[in-house]
């Protein structure tokens, strides 16, 4: 995420959303070991977030304290504590000085310090996080005189991010600019293109239609047409062209070739619906013949992932390909942060549960830059957890890994031991390739109930005793994590 909220804000708002991942009591030294805090600084944090939450009824969110029993937090099951972080941003002197910028309100730093009591020094202290985020998009900051520099196109992806973080596109940060308006515009292309988006995806194009308007606005438009080779010059975007343009008079701004191109191209890099794109993918296989950069990057990324992933070639689903063109539509031409690792903890832990598939993976993003297209794959801090998360979507990845085999030696008989084997393979088949062998070929792991001591040097071995308890599936578990290991390394 992006660092909008100063320190305290933050530890608050992790303290509340710690509160709210289980409808339980807490001990406070629970919570101060959880956030690596001192007790009486979570103590302290806790008061904060209380008075914080005052305004909030107590049927719908309320944070008791009970000397005996800890602090829990209840809440109506409609509340999103999204709404709460959205509340903590806008009272944010990060989110203050940013909006400012973007809206071109405040000519100085000076001036914005007088108007909100702090100092210059208070102030670049509360930046600093924020500095490396800017890096990320290729853009600087000068707070000094209130400017944020680099390509154009960079600046609106930042903001577009920055508002969409804090408001989901259910806000409207955006004084002066109709939302109403901008919806209609969204209707016209749609309806040109003969196509529909749902109502999510249409508020989270809004946003990008009102950072556009409000940047042309201020006289920053786009310097130049976007590059031929994108492809975006096809019979879709004749259709569409006329209300891109609308769009553009409505609002009583200059709507230049770079800058009508620059909303088609949206709706290919961002996932605005695979009905729309489907057809703005067939389109852009250009018919005068000339390559289209990100397709063409799709069409090298397959023949690569085909070297190193042979076994699911032929297995991906139609939307694998078109996530795919999304994901280089989106490469050609923006670069910036991923909030998908604060998002999905899969992929904080898949290199641990998947180390073949990881290997391979990093393996295959090396191989792709150096092909013609290689723009496409320039942002790996973006691309890559895509790429990881499709994949995860339409493959079984314990499939990369060697397997582990398992043989039973039991006085089960043989109905009962079926019925272990499927209970094992459904507990474990998410993290590990398994595969049961008798007792007469090689195995990595043997399961037994029987009395005697069956062990061997190069094999694992656990006894069960009547079925299996929680710790024998603990230590099924840690037993198969070492086979894994051991075939690594």
């Amino acid at each position: 995420m992006l660092p909008i909220l100063e320190k305290n804000l933050q530890k608050e708002y992790t303290l509340l959303c710690l509160l709210d991942s289980e409808d339980r009591y807490f001990s406070c030294q629970e919570l101060a070991a959880q956030l690596g805090l001192s007790e009486r600084t979570v103590y302290k944090h806790l008061q904060n977030l209380i008075n914080r939450l005052e305004k909030i009824p107590a049927a719908e969110l309320t944070i008791s304290r009970s000397a005996a029993l800890g602090i829990h937090l209840q809440r109506a099951s409609w509340l999103s504590i999204h709404s709460i972080y959205a509340e903590f941003a806008q009272k944010s002197l990060i989110y203050d000085f940013f909006h400012s910028i973007f809206l071109e309100t405040t000519d100085t730093t000076t001036a914005f310090c007088l108007n909100h009591f702090v100092s210059t020094a208070s102030l670049y202290r509360s930046l600093s996080p924020m500095r490396q985020t800017l890096t990320d998009f290729s853009l600087h900051l000068s707070a000094s005189d209130m400017r944020l520099t680099g390509e154009e196109m960079q600046i609106r992806y930042f903001y577009n991010n920055f508002y969409l973080q804090i408001f989901r596109g259910y806000g409207w940060p955006f004084p002066g600019i109709s939302r109403q308006l901008i919806m209609n515009t969204i209707d016209d292309i749609l309806s040109s293109l003969d196509a529909h988006m749902n109502v999510n995806d249409k508020k989270h194009f809004s946003y990008w239609l009102a950072v556009i308007a409000q940047r042309i606005s201020l006289h920053h438009s786009l310097p130049s047409p976007l590059p031929v080779n994108l492809g975006l010059n096809n019979e879709a975007y004749h259709a569409c062209k006329s209300s891109i343009r609308r769009f553009f008079q409505r609002l009583h701004l200059t709507a230049s070739d770079a800058e009508c191109q620059f909303i088609f191209y949206l709706l290919h890099a961002f996932p605005f619906g695979m009905n729309i794109q489907q057809r703005l993918f067939a389109a852009a296989r250009d018919v005068r013949g000339f390559d289209c950069l990100p397709l063409t990057a799709t069409d090298h990324f397959l023949a690569v992932f085909a070297r190193y992933f042979p076994q699911w070639i032929g297995m991906g689903s139609p939307s694998f390909r078109l996530k795919l063109h999304r994901l280089h539509f989106h490469g050609a031409l923006l670069r910036g942060s991923s909030d998908l690792l604060e998002r999905y903890p899969f992929l904080k832990s898949y290199a641990q549960n998947y180390p073949g598939f990881a290997r391979n993976m990093h393996t295959l993003f090396a191989a792709l830059s150096p092909h013609t297209c290689g723009q496409c794959f320039a942002d790996e801090r973006y691309l890559l957890p895509h790429y990881i998360l499709l994949c995860s979507q339409s493959f079984d990845l314990t499939a990369c890994e060697p397997a582990i085999k398992l043989a039973l030696l039991t006085d089960y008989g043989p109905i009962y031991e079926e019925k272990i084997k499927k209970e094992i393979i459904s507990r474990f088949r998410d993290d590990f390739h398994l595969q049961f062998v008798t007792t007469c070929q090689e195995y990595d792991i043997l399961i037994t109930n029987l009395p005697a001591r069956i062990h061997t040097a190069n094999t694992l071995t656990l006894a069960i005793h009547t079925a299996f308890n929680p710790r024998e599936w603990h230590l099924l578990r840690q037993l198969l994590r070492q086979a894994q290991t051991a075939q690594l390394s």
